[in-house]
């Protein structure tokens, strides 16, 4: 099903536009494909023709048609959620996080507003001009067109806020971590929008994880699924929630991968197929492989002979699968 291509040694990070590459290798240097764009980068993103990237205090518009930085802001981009028109960022200056509105079209910068100083770690923004963004336990809503608080919660009853997951149907889904002895009562919970109330809260009789979990947009569900610790086969867990009603779709051990002895790793899913890392001992990522998403079937596995370490990323595109391990290695494979 999915020959290797080839693998790239020395990659710090990456990120996949469609069939192309756009890298930081350890030494800071940042690339597309094998074009080298600049060197010392702290950050980068993929905008349409042009990738944004940090370094020395400046975020800088390069175009790639043009070979070129062709514009340039203060302050480094601590994070990026942008639509057709502008783009909010928070830029770190001077020991500060200021959170701005700029118009954006992929190739300049012109500052709009600046909204305020805001302490973020999670964020997500929706399509009606709302940011989301959490602190620790407690999350907010902003609007960016009045720059008022919509409402604001504390959720330290359910422990930290892990992941902003996205949203569907006016329904906010977070994902919830408790460290110590109640690490195994981690929670999912879903918050109206408009309000910040809670509207739905998972039963802990079901193993979700707090960090392997998704929003699928195009199936409408939540799902988690992890693999556990063992030199022996492990059940990998999979829950699947709807997430418009909340109501558990699946909730069920992967027969195929335990059959194999495969714990899974990092997962993505695109259309009807789940791609997977997976290992067959402790410390060791060792394969990589594809699941039909309604089966569970294994549609094709390989393992990865040149392997050292584990996995510490998994990325797609319609046909390629593109895994980073803790050496750096970037293990590519091209469908057939």
């Amino acid at each position: 099903m999915f020959t290797k291509q080839y693998f790239l040694e020395d990659i710090n990070t990456f990120t996949v536009k469609e069939n192309s590459i756009l890298f930081k290798n350890n030494n800071d240097d940042l690339f597309f494909n094998n074009l080298k764009i600049d060197k010392d980068v702290r950050s980068f993103f993929n905008c349409n023709e042009n990738i944004i990237f940090f370094k020395n205090k400046f975020t800088n518009v390069y175009s790639l048609q043009e070979k070129k930085i062709i514009d340039s802001i203060n302050g480094s981009l601590f994070f990026d959620t942008y639509n057709n028109k502008d783009l909010i960022v928070v830029q770190k200056i001077d020991g500060k996080r200021l959170i701005s509105k700029i118009n954006f079209n992929c190739s300049s910068f012109g500052l709009i507003d600046e909204i305020g100083c805001f302490n973020i770690e999670h964020y997500f923004r929706d399509t009606n001009n709302n940011l989301f963004f959490s602190n620790n336990a407690n999350l907010q809503s902003l609007s960016l067109q009045s720059y008022n608080l919509n409402w604001e919660i504390s959720l330290d009853h359910y422990g930290e806020i892990r992941k902003i997951l996205g949203i569907k149907e006016n329904k906010l889904w977070i994902s919830m971590y408790r460290g110590g002895n109640d690490k195994i009562k981690n929670s999912l919970i879903a918050l109206n929008i408009d309000s910040g109330h809670i509207v739905y809260e998972k039963n802990n009789d079901y193993d979700t994880s707090d960090w392997f979990i998704e929003l699928i947009s195009e199936h409408d569900s939540i799902l988690s699924i992890y693999g556990k610790i063992s030199t022996t086969p492990a059940d990998s867990p999979l829950v699947e929630i709807n997430a418009i009603t909340g109501e558990i779709i699946r909730n069920q051990k992967i027969e195929s991968l335990y059959n194999e002895n495969l714990k899974i790793g990092f997962w993505k899913v695109l259309k009807d197929k789940i791609y997977f890392t997976a290992n067959k001992d402790i410390l060791n990522g060792t394969h990589i492989g594809v699941l039909d998403y309604n089966t569970l079937e294994i549609l094709w596995v390989t393992k990865i002979d040149e392997m050292k370490g584990t996995f510490k990323d998994l990325q797609i595109s319609e046909n390629k699968i593109y895994a980073l391990d803790t050496t750096n290695q970037l293990h590519i494979y091209e469908l057939d």
